[in-house]
């Protein structure tokens, strides 16, 4: 019963991991909660209580459902993704099984539909976790094969149950031999242990196995070379839902639902060919979409260029070294929309990336659709990065609608404009001073306090423009609210503007350990854009004046620029005690996809070989430079005043000094590892297994054994000991006429398999009956040989 009940509990344990796994992969809680509620559930109504349990009509009639439930979703086949579905007939035929009363082949079907769902599981794109639980689901395999391999002799050797009388006297008179047709039956209660030796013992050995298994696993996936330059990733992914960014705005949907954690992208930024990523000054702007049009609380993308079409592919227009352009590097998760994000103005790096289109009217960056579910790495350049801090402002295109920037609804708007004109009056500035005035604008809305940042909804009056009713109402409001706010202000006064929508992060993101910035859902923000004329640009904001001079830059210092404005207030930084923390997580999550998920011909090259082949060199450099040792010795030779002798002395004395030392060190280690097995033994109570120990303890039986030779008595390989013991103590009883030698054998044979299969020692007492045994058994053997 208690190895049943251990083997119930493994295999409910090992189906509701395999659906945790599967759902990390489908990115649905579903399938393991549903699992984990039956596995639960069947161990109390169907193993132990027996209340409930389907039977083999029923659970038949069932499997039938779910087979018709699920594959009806593959008709028409419209993708890859579709197939994923049928993981559903899975776990409906792991639940059907887990309430059916158990048997060997019950438990060997829930083993392989678990194995099935992690299979299924392998073809997502998985992270640091998957692999964690991936162990611990191979722990589990290794103790419920075992228990399953102990539970199946069990039932073989199970004790049949008792017959009738009268089937035992049938049986008798049929047979002359009536044990001759009986099964040998497995005891109930083993000797020693009513555990059958299903306990701390054995789950430790397979404790030990796994990490060994792992050990060696981890070995041999980074030592073996790789011969390709693609690495492993799954073949199916799910993205995940962009909730934060988007280029269709509509004021007030957003609220608190980008408050998601779940990782965006990684980002990275790379100066002067360096190959450390650096942290930038100051907060990181992502551009994303441009959003050029609005009525009615209403932002839509609209036409950023006049540009038509679109390029499907991102072309490079010259090399980038020449003009100090900084390396900005990016690391994607699947997502359901296909933008990319870079710091503005990008610059392509390599001659060209047909996995990125560029959308020209609307002025962004595209990733090829059958990219868009899975993690994908792309690379740009920028000149906007300059002494680690992005600047502001971003040259002009050629082809800017900059006309487009001034539309505002001025009859919905009354209360925005008024406020405009007064807090332009209120400056004090000229009019020629654009900069300062827009800069103005900026800094009522962020630092005023006028008005406050909230994620919250907030009720809006409905019959006017949620804007105005933002300005003059109710004046609380997330990032969107603010960017409206001034992008429509500025029009008003005669400005272009436009919003962007994109990530947002600062130091706070930066992960120390990974060096990267790790940008969430929660990082979508928008800001402002303003253009300004070449005559209005300040020039300590001017960067890749070089590159951007050229007539194929697409951009031009000449057209103006577009000054980037963030009148949302900060939300103040708090302290987060977990952060450190959060950052070792996201450091091995960053570690477990380019060492492990994509660790290919290059990379394994780079961060394993070539370090090792570095190292070896250094070392054997050091312990070949002849002057290195010279100065060592001299050195030591001037610190015990040995400087005074001669140079062969001084050699000798020192080279014996080292001996004394090496000795001294020796024996100090030896010390430390007696103590060490001491103490492991106390902890453990295990006694301490000494090499020479076991084989001195044996030696009696080779004793033994050279004794029966001189009477002629030699164990045959095929013969066991506790065999030759036997047969070597009836021969000697029956030529002696004496019982003794019969059970001074069985003493002696107990003894070895007590020392050499039970690995424990023999204490004082059996010691010495041991002797005394091989003491008489040569005196019998010379009486024998004398009489």
């Amino acid at each position: 019963m208690y190895l049943e009940r251990l083997l119930q509990i493994n295999m409910a344990t090992l189906a509701a991991l395999g659906a945790l796994l599967l759902g990390m992969g489908q990115r649905s809680e579903g399938p393991p909660l549903l699992v984990v509620a039956a596995a639960a559930l069947s161990i109390w109504l169907t193993d132990v209580t027996g209340r409930f349990q389907i039977g083999r009509r029923a659970a038949n009639l069932l499997m039938l459902a779910a087979a018709a439930v699920s594959f009806r979703e593959l008709y028409p086949l419209r993708g890859e993704m579709q197939t994923i579905g049928l993981s559903w007939f899975v776990i409906y035929l792991q639940i059907i099984l887990l309430f059916q009363k158990k048997d060997e082949r019950k438990y060997w079907l829930l083993v392989m539909l678990s194995l099935l769902q992690v299979l299924v599981a392998t073809l997502f794109s998985q992270g640091i976790w998957f692999g964690m639980l991936l162990a611990v689901y191979m722990m589990l395999g290794f103790s419920a094969m075992t228990l399953l391999m102990l539970y199946r002799q069990w039932e073989h050797y199970r004790p049949a149950t008792k017959p009738s009388p009268q089937e035992q006297k049938e049986t008798a008179t049929k047979s002359r031999w009536p044990l001759l047709a009986r099964r040998s039956e497995f005891t109930g209660l083993p000797v020693g242990s009513v555990n059958a030796g299903v306990g701390r013992d054995l789950f430790s050995r397979l404790g030990r196995m796994g990490l060994h298994t792992l050990a060696l696993t981890a070995v041999l996936f980074f030592a073996v070379p790789r011969f390709g330059h693609v690495a492993w990733r799954g073949a199916v992914q799910q993205p995940q839902a962009m909730v934060g960014f988007t280029d269709e705005v509509s004021l007030g949907e957003l609220g608190q639902v980008i408050e998601s954690r779940e990782e965006v992208l990684r980002a990275q930024f790379f100066r002067d060919a360096s190959d450390v990523s650096q942290p930038l000054h100051g907060d990181v702007y992502l551009q994303g979409a441009l959003l050029m049009k609005y009525k009615g609380g209403q932002w839509s993308a609209g036409m950023a260029s006049a540009n038509p079409g679109l390029e499907l592919s991102l072309k490079q227009n010259r090399l980038p070294e020449l003009y100090g352009v900084t390396k900005q590097k990016y690391r994607i998760e699947g997502m359901d929309r296909g933008e990319l994000f870079f710091v503005a103005p990008y610059i392509a790096l390599d001659r060209v990336n047909e996995a990125i289109d560029v959308d020209c009217e609307k002025q962004r960056l595209l990733r090829a659709d059958y990219l868009r579910s899975q993690q994908w790495n792309y690379t740009l350049g920028t000149t906007a990065i300059v002494n680690n801090e992005q600047l502001p402002l971003t040259p002009a295109g050629e082809n800017d609608r900059t006309f487009d920037s001034i539309d505002v609804p001025t009859a919905d708007l009354p209360g925005l404009i008024a406020l405009g004109k007064r807090w332009i009056a209120e400056s004090g500035l000229p009019e020629g001073d654009k900069v300062g005035r827009v800069r103005y604008l900026e800094r009522k809305f962020a630092m005023s306090n006028e008005f406050q940042y909230s994620l919250v909804g907030q009720k809006r009056d409905p019959t006017i423009d949620p804007i105005e009713d933002f300005v003059t109402q109710h004046k609380k409001g997330h990032c969107e609210y603010f960017a409206t706010a001034l992008v429509l202000m500025l029009r008003s006064q005669g400005y272009s503007a436009r919003m962007v929508s994109g990530y947002k992060c600062d130091m706070d993101d930066w992960n120390a350990m990974g060096r990267f910035y790790q940008v969430r859902q929660l990082h979508a923000h928008t800001w402002v854009e303003v253009h300004l004329w070449p005559g209005q640009i300040p020039k300590e904001l001017i960067h890749g004046k070089a590159y951007w001079a050229k007539p194929d830059a697409g951009r031009s210092w000449d057209n103006g620029g577009w000054l980037r404005l963030d009148p949302t207030p900060g939300g103040g930084a708090n302290a987060n005690w977990f952060l450190p923390v959060r950052n070792g997580l996201d450091w091995m999550e960053s570690a477990w996809s380019m060492y492990v998920m994509e660790l290919d011909c290059e990379r394994q090259r780079d961060a394993i070989y070539k370090p090792i082949a570095e190292a070896a060199k250094s070392v054997w450099k050091e312990l070949t430079n002849s002057d290195r040792w010279r100065w060592i010795f001299a050195t030591e030779a001037d610190s015990l005043y040995l400087d005074h002798l001669g140079r062969e002395v001084r050699w000798i004395l020192l080279a014996g000094l080292g001996l004394v030392l090496a000795v001294l060190t020796a024996g100090v280690g030896w010390l430390f590892v007696r103590v060490g097995r001491r103490v492991w033994s106390r902890w453990t109570g295990r006694p301490i297994r000494r090499r020479g120990r076991q084989g001195v303890e044996i030696a009696f039986y080779r004793h033994f054994e050279r004794l029966m030779a001189r009477r002629g008595l030699v164990r045959v390989p095929q013969q066991t000991q506790r065999e030759f013991a036997a047969a070597a103590g009836a021969k000697l009883a029956a030529s002696t006429g004496e019982e003794s030698p019969a059970t001074l054998t069985a003493l002696i044979a107990d003894a070895f398999y007590r020392v050499r299969f039970g690995r424990t020692p023999l204490d004082n007492l059996q010691a010495q009956a041991v002797e005394q045994a091989l003491g008489e058994l040569s005196k019998i053997g010379n009486r024998s040989r004398g009489g």
